[in-house]
This record gives C-alpha cells, sequence and structure tokens, in this order.
C-alpha cells in the first residue's frame, strides 16, 4: 500500500503536474478495484489538492463514450485521470476535455500492482527523448515488417502516416497520456496490412494470454481468429459491434517503457520495452480513416520491427 501511495503521489506531481487550484477528477467504474481511486484520492489529499471522484457503470465496450454527466465533468476539470476497466482514451469525452485545456491520463485496466510497480518509477522525462526519435523513424518509413518467435509476419505500409507518442506523463493542458506506458503509434495505411498476427501477451479485453491468438489479417482486415478460450472472447466483443469496421487493422505501437512488464494490465503492458502492439477498431484519433465503435490493443512479446529494411527493435534492443 505505501509503495502504491508512492506511485499515486508521482501520478500526481510529475505525470499530471497537479497544482494546488488544480480541479482533479479521477473517472472509474464498478469493475476497477476501488482502492486505487482511493489512493490516487488520498496522495491528492496530502499534498492538499482538491481532487473528486466519480464511479459510473462499466462500459460495455474499449472506447463507449461515458455517461453525460461524467463527460460533462471532465469537460469541466483541469487534471482528468481515469484508472477504468475499459480504455477512455479512444472517445470524444476525452478529446472534448482535452480541448478545453484538461490534462488526460488513462489508466485502462490498471490494478494496485501497477500503480506500485516499477514501471510507475520510470524517468519519463529522460525516456521521451527516445520515444522522439522513434517516432521520427516510424513517420519517415514507407514500410514496416513485423515477425515474433510466435509466428507474428505481418507487413503493411505507412507511407504518408505520421507516428505520435505517448510520453506518459502530461506538460501542458490539453495534453492526453497514459500511465504508465510510454510508446511510438501510427495508423498503417488501411488496406495495406496483410500477414500473420500471433499475439502471446496481452490484450485489452483478456488480460494476459494463456494461449496464443493467431489473427489472419488480409487487405487490413482480421479474417479469421484462432486459438483458445480467450480467441473465442474476442472473436465475440467484436462480432458484437455488427459493424465491419470493428476487424480493421487501426494501430501499430512499440512499447518503450524499461521497467514495464506484462501483467495483464494494458496500460503497462503495450508499454513494455521489448514488446509490439496491434491494435482492431478505430483509429480516426490515431491520424487514420477507419471510424469504428471500439478500440482493441493486441501485445505481443519479443517483437522484431524492421523499417524499409532496417532493425528498430531486437530482442527488446532499439537500434536508433
Amino acid at each position: 500500500m505505501e509503495k502504491a501511495l508512492r506511485g499515486a503521489l508521482k501520478l500526481l506531481r510529475l505525470c499530471s503536474h497537479a497544482r494546488r487550484g488544480d480541479r482533479i477528477l479521477i473517472v472509474t467504474d464498478l469493475d476497477s478495484d476501488p482502492a486505487i481511486a482511493r489512493t490516487i484520492m488520498a496522495a491528492a489529499t496530502s499534498l492538499k489538492l482538491e481532487a473528486m471522484t466519480i464511479t459510473m457503470k462499466t462500459r460495455a465496450l474499449p472506447g463507449d463514450e461515458p455517461p453525460e454527466p461524467v463527460a460533462a465533468a471532465m469537460m469541466n476539470s483541469d487534471v482528468v485521470i481515469c484508472p477504468t476497466y475499459r480504455t477512455m482514451y479512444h472517445t470524444d469525452a476525452r478529446l472534448e476535455a482535452c480541448k478545453k485545456g484538461a490534462k488526460f491520463i488513462s489508466m485502462a485496466g490498471a490494478t494496485m500492482s501497477v500503480l506500485s510497480s516499477d514501471a510507475m518509477y520510470t524517468d519519463f522525462a529522460k525516456q521521451e527523448h527516445v520515444l522522439r526519435r522513434v517516432v521520427a523513424q516510424i513517420t519517415r518509413a514507407k514500410n514496416i515488417r513485423l515477425s515474433n518467435p510466435a509466428g507474428t509476419r505481418l507487413e503493411f505500409s505507412v507511407r504518408g502516416r505520421t507516428a505520435h507518442g505517448v510520453p506518459g506523463y502530461c506538460k501542458r493542458p490539453g495534453d492526453a497520456t497514459g500511465t504508465p506506458d510510454i510508446e511510438a503509434y501510427v495508423a498503417p495505411v488501411e488496406k495495406s496490412v496483410n500477414g500473420i498476427l500471433m499475439i502471446d501477451g496481452s490484450t485489452s479485453v483478456t488480460g494476459v494470454v494463456d494461449k496464443p491468438i493467431e489473427i489472419e489479417i488480409l487487405h487490413g482486415i482480421a479474417v479469421g481468429i484462432r486459438g483458445g478460450n480467450q480467441a473465442l472472447r474476442l472473436q465475440k466483443i467484436l462480432d458484437k459491434t455488427r459493424n465491419p469496421a470493428a476487424f480493421q487493422v487501426a494501430e501499430f505501437g512499440i512499447g518503450l517503457n524499461p521497467k514495464a512488464r506484462i501483467r495483464g494490465a494494458i496500460i503497462e503492458d503495450e508499454g513494455a520495452l521489448g514488446t509490439a502492439h496491434i491494435a482492431l477498431g478505430d483509429n480516426t484519433r490515431l491520424g487514420g480513416k477507419n471510424s469504428a465503435p471500439l478500440h482493441v490493443d493486441l501485445v505481443f512479446r519479443r517483437a522484431l520491427v524492421e523499417l524499409d529494411g532496417h532493425t528498430l527493435l531486437k530482442q527488446g534492443r532499439l537500434y536508433l
């Protein structure tokens, strides 16, 4: 508990740069451990910051909009921290809050273990220099090839697409990030993605994968999902949308937090150095063109990432 409190203090002091006088809102839901919000509240109290917690019904899908009163509270806050079961990053509510000047921190799927993890003690400012270099390399690239020992073999174009980064902390009003996530990401050219994706890490809707999930991708669309019970669960979640856009490859990202590890909380998993991830669904907020009712992240281990034939990431090491 003491280490989690220290993690919450860092979240407020350094990751959100909260100051006295800021209106701080913590948004949680019924499927998240209430101890997380209580710990952040306790940290805010010790720092003499004014904070409020709202608990809402858990959203059905990643990226579902919050209720109107929650969205309104977000737009009237200076700092919004979301330790929710489903991600709030890919919502209009988040976009509107940031337009109003709120600093937004997603902690989707976070647990008390994440709050007390070594990943929270990364030097986020130092890693941002690495992040910028990776973002620049991906932006300059035209084609990307991905593979891993589990069997991933995927190729796609990023020609004309601009990469972006999640640094794990907010510096200015309107900034949005995930904590302790640090990642570089890009929206692939939608119809260019082909190959096999083997998910042996975790997903944002199943947690840690107990049996690899094999996804066949043709012209940017997930046309086959195979594996165990978690593969069936993923298939059902995508089918539930009744929208073919949910099966579109939306994002490619690289984890850049050297202290993060895969533990079943997507906000840490996708930031772990040595991993990469592909997302299905919406990418309109990431520079893409696919509008979908959800955004599902899929993390795989021991990624080999090649940009135009040159190695960027191999065996957990970056080549910059």
